[in-house]
C-alpha cells in the first residue's frame, strides 16, 4: 500500500471537460484524504503555484501520454 497526498489524474486532457473514471462511491476521490485533481487543473496552474503544490510531497499520476509525462517530470524535479 502507498500513502500519497494528492493524486493526478491524466486522462483526457484535450477535451473541453476533464474525464473522472467512474468509481464506487466508496472508493473515489472523497474518501482519499488528499487532493485530486485532473491534469487539465494541473497545466492551467502558473508555475509557482504548481511547485508550491507538489514541492516535499508523495504524488502519484494515473494515466500516460504528454500530460503524465510533464507533471511526473515536473514532480521528480521539485522532489
Amino acid at each position: 500500500v502507498y500513502e500519497v497526498e494528492f493524486v493526478v489524474v491524466c486522462i483526457g486532457k484535450f477535451n473541453s471537460a476533464p474525464k473522472m473514471p467512474a468509481l464506487p462511491s466508496d472508493k473515489g476521490p472523497e474518501v482519499f484524504k488528499g487532493k485530486v485533481m485532473h491534469a487539465k487543473e494541473y497545466l492551467m496552474m502558473d508555475e509557482l503555484d504548481a511547485v508550491e503544490l507538489i514541492e516535499g510531497k508523495k504524488v502519484v499520476i494515473v494515466g500516460t501520454h504528454k500530460s503524465a509525462f510533464d507533471i511526473a517530470t515536473q514532480c521528480a524535479r521539485e522532489n
